[in-house]
């Protein structure tokens, strides 16, 4: 894969605040992840159908099970119940644009992880339009929707299309005094110019001034977003030389700086090798139809560096390079230093990564099948809600 693409497909993964704090998990040496089963996610499902439940109901009870068979490893079954759950409640969306646009958007993102990204990119859509007519074009939740259409741009490399997405995001929310909607967009447009300039320095300028438009704010709303700004002019340098940047930046951080949350200042690309492939540009039928996946659990030190990196679940089908990359990629990442208790062993963190597939048009004909070039979806599967 061409390291442009590597480097804007991560781009999008990059553009966030941190996160709630986690949970404190000093006496908690052991990481798992811990997912309903199916079988009772199903009979949930089935008794809720079986009562005439309210289509709120049935669309909530559709949801947990498919994310169960999600998490469960079954993408092409949670693909299956989110499709039928949009038959039967699909028709409600006026009346329930959240949980429709919920659904519509939960199904867009199961087709992304079976290699439909065409389909995932119209369904992206289709939830913006469902919130538009639910809520007017200036809603918190259409602005967000917006960027998030802005974010299938950026994965299918259109990335003029998405920056113009994100500036019309930005300057709405900006009129409408909405500066958390505001911060998302700059905040994409500024990871997106940095993604560039690590493979292309040319695009150093502009992502500078992606950057300063942040960092030169001062309304308190925006300050989650200029402390990822400001780690984002790490990500131009590639290799040792980046490395090196990331550790000694949060090494000059002053102690009184540290963070509750995991902030990423650093993460190596993950370069995938092409495939099966040949030296022409015609695609052929060789990536796989079903996906690989693996669960991945680290920590977070108090200097910001990972630890215990430990696959824990995969499926059956996982295997190659690519599961050397990921946990060197992650072993690699540089995070601001923690404000952790003494002898607390970091904050923990389960990632699930999926290799998958896209299906495509072949040369010279109509038959849709699957890429030789994997990609890589990245899924927090870290459950943040505090504990006790």
């Amino acid at each position: 894969m061409p390291l442009l693409a590597i480097a804007l497909l991560q781009a999008v993964a990059a553009a966030a605040p941190p996160p709630d704090p986690a949970p404190n998990l000093a006496g908690d040496k052991t990481i798992v992840v811990v997912a309903p089963r199916t079988s009772n996610t199903a009979k949930a499902l089935a008794d809720c159908i079986a009562r005439a439940c309210s289509p709120k109901d049935e669309i909530d009870a559709s949801l947990a099970h498919a994310e169960s068979q999600f998490l469960a490893g079954d993408y092409v079954a949670s693909r299956r119940t989110l499709s039928k759950a949009r038959k039967r409640n699909g028709g409600y969306a006026k009346a329930l644009p959240v949980d429709v646009s919920d659904l519509v958007r939960a199904s867009g993102r199961l087709a992304s992880l079976n290699g439909q990204v065409d389909t995932a990119r119209i369904m992206s859509i289709d939830t913006l339009d469902i919130l538009k007519d639910g809520f007017g074009a200036k809603d918190e939740r259409v602005l967000m929707q917006r960027l998030l259409v802005g974010d299938a741009m950026v994965r299918d490399l259109r990335f003029d299309a998405a920056r113009g997405i994100f500036n019309r995001v930005a300057r709405e929310a900006a009129a409408t005094g909405q500066k958390t909607v505001e911060g998302h967009a700059l905040l994409r447009i500024a990871a997106v110019y940095a993604a560039l300039a690590s493979v292309e320095r040319g695009y150093a300028p502009r992502a500078r001034s992606a950057i300063a438009r942040i960092t030169r704010t001062d309304d308190p709303a925006l300050a989650p977003f200029r402390e990822v700004a400001a780690t984002l002019e790490q990500r131009f340098a590639s290799g040792p030389e980046a490395l090196a940047a990331a550790k000694a930046e949060v090494a000059s951080l002053p102690q009184r700086t540290r963070s509750t949350v995991a902030t990423l200042v650093y993460a190596p690309p993950i370069d995938l090798p092409k495939a099966r492939q040949n030296q022409s540009t015609i695609v052929t039928l060789t990536g796989d139809n079903e996906p690989q996946w693996i669960d991945v659990a680290f920590r977070i030190d108090a200097e910001g560096l990972v630890r215990d990196v430990d696959v824990v679940r995969q499926s059956e089908n996982a295997g190659g390079k690519w599961l050397d990359l990921v946990e060197q990629s992650i072993t690699g990442r540089v995070y601001r230093p923690l404000a952790l208790a003494q002898g607390a062993p970091g904050l923990a963190r389960v990632e699930r990564y999926s290799l998958v597939y896209d299906v495509a048009s072949g040369k010279d004909t109509r038959m849709r099948i699957r890429s030789n070039r994997p990609r890589i979806e990245v899924t927090d599967l870290t459950n943040d809600a505090p504990t006790g």
